[in-house]
């Protein structure tokens, strides 16, 4: 049968790479200027990801938020001019249009909840959190519940309406910490049955959400 383990994590930090952290770099290299090369970004990205930074970069230029400009005659290299600023990351599709939905179905849903100070239904929450271009269904939305209570962060407690008796969710005033929604992650670990403790790295993606 195969072993549960049940893990204390007391920090994480994200890697260098991937769309969010790449458009953070470039806004941080744009702040003095509008242009910066592939060169200046590389030494902020994991090394070993390089091929992903590079994608990631195709993709805004693509959308349109960076352009090419001619190389330069001096350094031999083409520069990035940022052509839109803006401070959240752009919702890109892997094919690098615009109008991904990644994530808003549980963004829309994690700013409802944070509006809701008497409380939700897992049926509340999904019609509240839904508009014309984003849909929440209401089992997406009981996953998304017990996910954040057995989290910790969602409290479950019965209450009357009508003479009636129901189940609400309440988000707890110390899981309310900020505007960004509690997303999923995955591990991969390697645990040690000898020694009893996880060794190596601990890598997280998020699934997809």
């Amino acid at each position: 049968m195969p072993k549960i383990l049940e893990l204390t994590v007391t920090g994480a930090k994200p890697l260098r790479h991937g769309l969010d952290y790449v458009w953070a770099a470039v806004l941080d290299l744009t702040r003095e200027g509008d242009a910066f090369t592939f060169a200046d970004l590389k030494g902020l990205c994991d090394q070993s990801h390089l091929s992903r930074v590079r994608l990631d970069l195709g993709r805004l230029e693509k959308a349109g938020f960076l352009e090419r400009l001619p190389a330069e005659r001096v350094k031999g290299a083409r520069p990035y001019r940022l052509v839109v600023r803006q401070s959240e990351t752009p919702r890109l599709r892997t094919d690098g249009e615009s109008g991904s939905n990644a994530g808003l179905r549980i963004q829309h849903m994690w700013n409802v909840m944070r509006r809701a100070r008497n409380g939700f239904t897992p049926a509340d929450l999904a019609i509240d959190a839904s508009t014309d271009d984003v849909k929440v269904s209401y089992p997406y939305a009981v996953q998304y519940c017990r996910l954040l209570e057995q989290a910790g962060m969602l409290k479950r407690q019965a209450t009357r309406e009508n003479g009636a008796s129901r189940h609400i969710y309440v988000l707890l005033g110390s899981a309310n910490t900020g505007p960004k929604a509690p997303r999923r992650y995955r591990s991969t670990l390697v645990y040690d049955e000898n020694r009893g403790r996880v060794v190596g790295p601990v890598m997280a993606e998020e699934i997809a959400p």
